[in-house]
C-alpha cells in the first residue's frame, strides 16, 4: 500500500505537473475533482489544491467540497488553493495588482517544517491577480516576495503547523521555483510522513 497524496484540480494549468512532481519524488498521487465527496480521500496522506484561472476574492470556483477542511490530514494550496485556505479559516483576499514571473521570496521564519533546508532568499515564480491581506487565527506569515523592484509583497507563504495548514502564492511546481522540489517534498515528508515507494 503506497502513502498517497491527491491533487485537486481547479482548473488551472499545472495540476498534472504537480502529480507528475510528487510521483517523481516517490510519492503516488491522484487527481481529484473539487466536487469529489470527502470520502474520496479516505486513508490519504495529504491534499493540495491547485492553482485555478478563477478569482478567489470574487467568489469564483467556490462551489467545492470543503468539508475537506474538517479532515485530520495536512492539506497545501498554491496559488488560488492557498488563498481558498486562508479565506475558509477567516482572513481577506482582495483582487490587487497582477504578478506575473519571477520574483525573490524572502523567508519571515524558517522553523516550520515546510520551510525545512531553505535559503533565505528563494526564486520563485508568481501568477496570480489576488493577494492575501491578513491571515486567520492560527497562521502566521513565512515570508513575503518582491517581484523585481515592486513593492513587498506580503503573506505569500503562510502555516499553521497545528492544523497542519499551509498556503505558498507562487508555484513550487514549475521549475522557475529553483528550489520548488525541496518545498513539495517538506510537504510530503515532513508534514505528510510519506514513505518514499
Amino acid at each position: 500500500m503506497h502513502d498517497t497524496i491527491a491533487v485537486i484540480d481547479f482548473g488551472g494549468q499545472y495540476a498534472h505537473l504537480i502529480a507528475t512532481k510528487l510521483r517523481r519524488l516517490g510519492v503516488h498521487s491522484v487527481i481529484k475533482d473539487p466536487d469529489d465527496p470527502v470520502s474520496a480521500y479516505d486513508g490519504l496522506r495529504g491534499i493540495i489544491l491547485s492553482g485555478s484561472p478563477a478569482l478567489a476574492s470574487q467568489g469564483e470556483e467556490q462551489d467545492y467540497e470543503k468539508g475537506i477542511y474538517d479532515l485530520e490530514i495536512p492539506i497545501l494550496g498554491f496559488c488560488f488553493g492557498h488563498q481558498e485556505i486562508v479565506q475558509h479559516y477567516g482572513g481577506k483576499v482582495e483582487h490587487r495588482a497582477k504578478e506575473y514571473g519571477p520574483a525573490d521570496w524572502h523567508l519571515a521564519q524558517n522553523d516550520s517544517p515546510i520551510t525545512k533546508g531553505l535559503d533565505p532568499v528563494e526564486p520563485v515564480f508568481m501568477s496570480h491577480g489576488d493577494s492575501v491581506v491578513s491571515v486567520p487565527d492560527g497562521f502566521v506569515e513565512l515570508g513575503y516576495s518582491r517581484l523585481g523592484d515592486g513593492p513587498k509583497h506580503a503573506f505569500t507563504a503562510v502555516a499553521d503547523d497545528q492544523r497542519k495548514r499551509y498556503g505558498f502564492q507562487f508555484h513550487p511546481e514549475v521549475d522557475d521555483t529553483v528550489h520548488g522540489e525541496q518545498m513539495l517534498a517538506n510537504f510530503c515528508f515532513e508534514v505528510c510522513q510519506c514513505e518514499p515507494t
